[in-house]
């Protein structure tokens, strides 16, 4: 009995703490610059994305969100190359993976214009995370965030607790 109790509770956790997987199979996978809502060569759909850190760099680091059917993703990336126009090319240095989100869930990244995270007076810079948006309190609700690391080249964990999100609608 004991033991069908623990089963059950497992299979209510696991998805709570499976929400987001660390992914390797994309890392160092390489791309040309593309518009919002394209398939890449490795069918992965893009659907935009935005720049991190010193934005006069070169490189340049940015963060896309994609998906492979219903696996959403965001990646870290680096500019492999650029023109006048902007950047030409991107590395994939982390990646970030969503296979279980619903569709009350609500992924963001740094740059979105909807969402702002504070912990206390301070915004939190390259923040990137999955939580609920209440919009009649203007509130989002983190479950997990992260920062998009340049130095490292990595999305680092960030504890939630002290972190206030607003929503504004765009």
């Amino acid at each position: 009995m004991k033991s069908t109790i623990l089963c059950i509770i497992a299979l209510i956790l696991i998805p709570t703490f499976s929400a987001a997987q660390t992914s390797s199979k994309y890392v160092g996978y390489k791309y040309k610059g593309v518009t919002p809502e394209s398939t890449l060569p490795n069918g992965v759909k893009h659907f935009g994305g935005s720049l991190v850190g010193d934005i006069d760099a070169d490189p340049v680091y940015g963060i896309s969100s994609v998906a492979l059917r219903t696996n959403k993703m965001l990646w870290l990336e680096v500019s492999t190359g650029r023109d006048t126009n902007g950047v030409t090319g991107w590395q994939v240095k982390d990646v970030l993976s969503f296979p279980t989100l619903t569709k009350a869930d609500y992924l963001f990244f740094a740059g979105d214009p909807s969402i702002e995270c504070k912990r206390g007076a301070d915004l939190v810079e390259n923040l990137v995370g999955v939580g609920k948006i209440f919009r009649k309190m203007g509130v989002f609700k983190p479950t997990k965030l992260w920062t998009a690391n340049v130095s490292t080249q990595k999305f680092e964990t960030v504890k939630v607790g002290g972190i206030v999100c607003i929503y504004s609608e765009p």
